[in-house]
């Protein structure tokens, strides 16, 4: 039977990890440069997407985030259109405007 020894952790990787501040400006989690924070419904996710259209990122994106076609794109808080360049550190929801029924437009 090969049996491996699990190495011990360093006094480093044994320090608390915590949530950080959860009031700071990225919620907590840890800023990666090149990443920007993309949600659509329950999924939210950073991923390495600056300097990519929010078309880009929809069309990319669209079957792992599970992103429906006719949804509005956010990016701080602002609406934009799908040729908006995304920049590190932005927020990029999709959301489907309230208040819309039906399966037709």
């Amino acid at each position: 039977m090969q049996e491996t020894i699990r190495p011990r952790p360093t006094a480093e990787q044994r320090r608390p990890g915590g949530l950080g501040n959860p009031f700071g400006d990225n919620g907590g989690a840890p800023a990666v440069a090149g990443t920007v924070t993309v949600a659509s419904g329950p999924y939210a996710e950073q991923l390495p997407v600056a300097n990519m259209s929010v078309g880009e990122v929809r069309t990319r994106f669209r079957d792992r985030l599970d992103l429906d076609p006719h949804s509005v794109a956010i990016v701080d808080g602002r609406r934009v259109s799908d040729d908006h360049v995304l920049q590190s550190g932005q927020v990029l929801s999709y959301i489907r405007p309230s208040g819309e029924k039906g399966c037709c437009a």
